[in-house]
């Protein structure tokens, strides 16, 4: 449902349109709420192909401010009509564990952050395609299953729907190399689960091993210890 800014300056289709994502200040995964929308005289007077909106977050209350395409000026039914997709003009900036990666793995996927929070969603759809490469080439023969089973046990878990995990399908699993240039594109909500998808990936291959290995060596040094000190 895209945006519709008409000539009565009503505001009621902004602010019944709603988004999710990590707020920039407080940096929680919060609902954003409409609360200024430029005016429809002066959109048709000067006629900007972008157009700002800014929102307000719903758990810190702090603004959050977000670019939209204009779809069109309908000056037939008095009306300019936003697209839904947007881009974010300030972003949080988005961290991960990386104690435990090492190599092309970590390099790979600390760049796809840092496009993430440059609000670059192509580029880091591919550099989680090299991502996922590097993991692959990492564990061997069988990387690229446990990649893939890890991904469909995702999209149960989370209820992912068909045509949303199809596309993020093609761009971690089954494209060509990174920068294939037929990756499809992401909106910014597709983008985030992917992001999400990501983190759960490698926190399941490598965080979640290196933690437990940790435990265990520093159980078998405190053992070791303590028979030192005895009698």
């Amino acid at each position: 449902m895209a945006i519709i800014i008409n000539r009565d300056n009503n505001p009621q289709s902004a602010f019944d349109h709603h988004y999710s994502l990590s707020c920039p200040h407080c940096g929680a995964y919060s609902n954003i709420t409409a609360i200024s929308v430029p005016r429809y005289e002066s959109l048709t007077r000067f006629q900007p192909t972008t157009v700002g909106v800014v929102y307000r977050c719903d758990s810190c209350n702090e603004p959050v401010f977000l670019r939209f395409k204009v779809a069109n000026y309908d000056p037939g039914s008095l009306r300019v009509v936003l697209e839904e997709d947007y881009q974010e003009v300030e972003r949080s900036t988005e961290t991960f564990e990386f104690a435990y990666l090492e190599g092309d793995v970590e390099e790979d996927f600390r760049e796809a952050l840092a496009c993430y929070s440059s609000g670059c969603l192509n580029a880091f759809a591919c550099m989680c395609r090299r991502t996922v490469q590097a993991i692959c080439t990492d564990l061997g023969a069988r990387g690229k299953d446990r990649v893939l089973n890890q991904l469909k046990d995702l999209k149960d878990m989370a209820q992912i729907d068909d045509e949303t995990f199809g596309l993020l399908n093609q761009i971690v699993i089954e494209g060509h190399d990174g920068a294939h240039p037929h990756l499809p594109k992401l909106n910014p909500e597709r983008a985030a689960i992917l992001l999400e998808l990501m983190k759960d990936v490698l926190y399941q291959l490598y965080v979640r091993k290196g933690r437990l290995q940790q435990a265990i060596s520093l159980r078998k040094k405190a053992i070791e210890e303590d028979a030192k000190g005895g009698p």
